[in-house]
């Protein structure tokens, strides 16, 4: 950790310093330094990063391989500061020092990273949908629905035509900030006052909370039918879910760790029935279009000599959400939402003659390739992994190109993405509920 900090110590990096590093806690910086260390351990030898021994002076290494350069490794983060710190932490720990100094970082718009095919009426639909969807659910626990709206009124400042909260995820993404940043669990006091300990206009939380920011901006763009009457009645409505709340919690109005195991069980529960909905593959194809697209580009530079070696999107928990939806991709098996440091490589192979390429996906060391279905299979190479006789699932590199030219929209019954954004959702019987 000290290594790292003092990896910084350069006159640009020490004027960026307040910009970067003061809202986040040591921890955050210390899974990524993790994760960069054991992506060396895999990495290092394909991408020349080990060091030289040198034959002349026993126990005393050369410069590292000249193999990969500072623009042989591409980085993208989107406009928030903690992933451009997520990245600066990973690839510390991957890289050598003098090439983790020379890195060009360059800021996604979106966090989806969609790049020239963001646009897309039609993903919000199908997430407006789901959230219908998903407030069914709600309705139902109100238990849930009480704690919801006390900590989320507590922790996340909504505008008077926002309508309160309505998103448990929101809430627990808020939860996790001060738990992460080892604060007290909020409390209000009876009057309806927070307390200090809600730290509510703490500058080191703001960068945390509300990020969908970009789904916010598309969702004004939605022809509305709220009226005023609906707004005041929401307000009305958040207003004496709050009091009830309030007045049922303990401890002079605190929240206490059942309550939040609650809230996060019932968004692990919501996370599994979303995942399952036919409305959240369609979305994910939408939502990630350009990302993939941006994938197969810088798959197909590498295998046609390109200098690129090593390609890194420093995203969000929805940023996998979309990309693994998508491809089909179970992230996780018991149906929790994506945890932080989470990572997702498409690893791209070559064969001994040079004339036959593929990729392997792997999401937090788990090959999850044979779950995507244009590789599960025989339309997979297995190969022997290691002396050990382990085995490894490798996808023809035209499997994923003719995938998105050919079959891509066939889910939304479209041939392209502006036709696909521009269909009307098919509802069914099913896709009515969870």
């Amino acid at each position: 950790m000290g290594k790292f900090f003092r990896g910084l110590a350069n006159d640009t990096q020490r004027a960026l310093d307040d910009y970067l590093f003061t809202a986040h806690p040591l921890e955050g910086i210390a899974q990524l330094l993790h994760v960069g260390d054991i992506m060396h351990q895999i990495y290092a030898h394909p991408l020349g990063l080990l060091l030289k021994p040198n034959a002349l002076k026993l126990g005393v290494d050369t410069t590292p391989h000249t193999l990969l350069n500072s623009d042989e490794v591409v980085v993208f983060t989107t406009r928030y500061r903690r992933t451009f710190q997520s990245a600066l932490a990973l690839l510390f720990a991957l890289l050598p020092a003098d090439k983790w100094l020379a890195l060009n970082v360059r800021e996604s718009h979106s966090m989806a990273f969609c790049f020239s095919d963001c646009s897309c009426g039609q993903s919000l639909v199908l997430r407006k949908r789901l959230m219908q969807l998903a407030d069914r659910q709600l309705v139902k626990r109100s238990d849930v629905l009480a704690v919801m709206q006390w900590i989320g009124g507590t922790l996340i400042q909504h505008t008077a035509n926002e309508g309160g909260v309505t998103n448990p995820f929101e809430v627990v993404d808020a939860m996790l900030t001060v738990l992460c940043h080892d604060a007290a669990l909020p409390c209000r006091k009876r009057n309806g006052s927070r307390t200090a300990s809600t730290r509510t206009h703490n500058p080191e939380l703001v960068d945390v909370i509300n990020i969908d920011q970009d789904e916010a901006n598309l969702a004004n763009l939605m022809p509305g039918a709220a009226a005023a009457a609906e707004l005041e009645q929401q307000q009305q409505q958040q207003q004496l879910e709050e009091e009830e709340a309030e007045a049922a919690a303990p401890n002079g109005g605190c929240v206490q760790a059942s309550q939040v195991d609650a809230l996060m069980s019932f968004a692990d529960e919501l996370s599994l029935r979303t995942a399952q909905h036919v409305y959240y593959k369609r979305a994910g194809l939408l939502r990630s279009y350009g990302m993939i697209r941006h994938i197969v580009g810088y798959m197909l530079k590498m295998i046609s000599g390109d200098r690129t070696k090593f390609v890194l999107y420093s995203g969000h928990d929805c940023t996998m959400q979309y990309l693994t939806a998508a491809l089909g991709i179970i992230s996780n098996r018991d149906g929790k939402t994506i945890s932080y440091a989470s990572r997702l490589a498409f690893e791209v192979y070559r064969s001994d003659a040079h004339t036959d390429y593929y990729f392997r996906v792997v999401y937090n060391g788990r090959d999850v390739t044979q779950q995507i279905d244009f590789c599960e299979g025989g339309k997979s190479l297995r190969v022997t992994r290691d002396s050990r006789g382990n085995k490894a699932d490798l996808c023809p590199i035209e499997n994923i190109i003719r995938f998105l030219h050919e079959d891509y929209f066939g889910p939304l019954n479209a041939t392209n993405f502006k036709e696909a954004c521009a269909a009307s959702v098919v509802q069914s019987a099913k896709a009515n509920e969870f």
